[in-house]
């Protein structure tokens, strides 16, 4: 895996890491919304974690 591969996967990484601690202040934890940014972010570290 190149490095901009990499750069792209801790970007997105950050993003929906802040996405979802902006959203967990204003929403329940048990909202389907975050409910899927969760699982979307827990797919980007697993995917990060295999690649690094």
């Amino acid at each position: 895996m190149n490095r901009f591969e990499l750069f792209k996967l801790r970007y997105n990484i950050r993003l929906r890491k802040c996405l979802l601690n902006n959203m967990l202040c204003i929403l329940s934890p048990r909202n389907k919304i975050v409910i899927r940014i969760s699982q979307n972010l827990d797919k980007h570290i697993v995917k990060y974690q295999k690649k690094a």
